[in-house]
């Protein structure tokens, strides 16, 4: 019997994982469903992406490997961007780093900083992926509680003695995947200040910068000091729409972007260059979209919460992001329990809350990625 490391042995079930196998049945079963779960969305990315993609696809020097760093030009379409949306400016050759998508950075960062035994600081509930980099370098996790009383902020206050020794990492996602919260500026500087405070990398996932729809949201490195401490991310999958193309960038303290590129370096081979063509035009000629983009979602997350709320849903959040965090209605033992009701009786597949983390519990998460029929048909099935 051929058995897996002890490394994956520590990993549940991916939560998204385990929500596909159950789409698959029931596609294999032909029931039609309601698929609200996942944040892939339906919108199609800019045409400026797929003509550029398509283009660029047929030359020749974008067949073949890859810089590790990443093109020049995109590395600049990057710092022209960054400048114009959060005022900050960036060295294009030394705290700029292309991105097999935001994931693959946030996951592999951690491999180049953080070692055995040292503590990761993870938010709870948070994306399922924060905890993955822990399993794979044999360090220790400290779960940071995101509570509704606290505006779904960590009270870094409460974090032991001990495990602020010992921290090497935090990772922090505002706008907030799955609470939808957006992280005012005090509570960033205090991060920044803690952080410089015990010596901890700031990794800051900022995938849904662009995903607002009254309060801008904020880059963590327009806060003082952020440099000397923190690397942010971003993704062109959120902003536009792309998430097959699978691009996104890492900026910040160069140190800290040094060492990650180390880490690519010696496990990808870079991006394919028509991609990065593509990344680049699309930054720099696709501000409309965003524009449209949000103004979409913003439709559907009015018409969205508005009708829970009028079924009786409480505690129903939805400041920013695609997503809908809402309290499950009293009488179910639990998220998953509540996930389940919907699943068989109501044929819409949605989120439990416990899935991203243990202070997720009592929550699910609703995708506004489906269009504004389907989230009234949703509606009326929830009634």
């Amino acid at each position: 019997m051929i058995e897996f490391s002890e490394c994956l042995k520590k990993f549940p079930p991916y939560l998204f994982a385990e929500i596909d196998k159950k789409k698959a049945e029931l596609r294999k079963q032909k029931v039609e469903f309601i698929d609200v779960s996942i944040g892939d969305p339906d919108i199609c990315a800019p045409e400026t992406a797929v003509e550029t993609l398509t283009k660029y696809a047929r030359i020749k020097a974008n067949q073949k490997y890859a810089l590790d760093q990443g093109s020049l030009r995109l590395r600049e379409a990057i710092k022209f961007w960054t400048k114009k949306r959060f005022n900050v400016s960036l060295d294009q050759n030394s705290e700029i780093l292309p991105l097999l998508g935001s994931k693959e950075g946030l996951i592999h960062f951690a491999f180049a900083f953080l070692n055995r035994g040292e503590y990761l600081l993870v938010p709870s509930p948070g994306y399922p992926g924060y905890k993955g980099s822990a399993y794979f370098t044999g360090a220790k996790i400290h779960y940071m509680p995101l509570l509704e009383s606290n505006r779904f902020l960590p009270d870094l206050d409460k974090i032991p003695q001990s495990v602020r020794n010992k921290a090497k990492i935090m990772y922090l996602n505002y706008p907030n995947n799955p609470t939808t919260a957006i992280a005012p500026k005090s509570f960033l500087e205090k991060a920044v200040r803690f952080c410089a405070e015990y010596g901890i990398i700031l990794a800051y996932d900022n995938a849904y910068s662009e995903i607002y729809f009254d309060k801008r949201p904020l880059s963590i490195l327009e806060i003082k000091g952020a440099k000397d401490v923190a690397i942010e991310f971003h993704s062109f999958s959120k902003t536009f729409c792309m998430t097959g193309y699978r691009l996104g960038w890492a900026a910040g303290n160069r140190q800290l972007v040094s060492g990650l590129l180390k880490v690519k370096a010696n496990i990808d081979s870079g991006i394919f260059g028509a991609i990065q063509e593509t990344g680049s035009l699309t930054l720099e000629k696709e501000s409309e979209y965003v524009q449209t983009l949000r103004k979409k979602l913003k439709e559907r997350r009015d018409l969205f919460v508005s009708g829970l709320e009028k079924i009786g849903f409480e505690s129903v959040h939805a400041d920013s992001t695609f997503y809908v965090w809402a309290r499950i209605p009293k009488g179910f033992k639990s998220s998953i329990d509540f996930a389940e009701h919907l699943l068989s009786k109501k044929r819409i597949v949605a989120t439990p809350g416990v899935g991203f983390g243990k202070y997720g519990e009592g929550f699910i998460r609703f995708a506004l990625t489906v269009d504004v029929l389907v989230l009234k048909q949703a509606l009326k099935l929830l009634e």
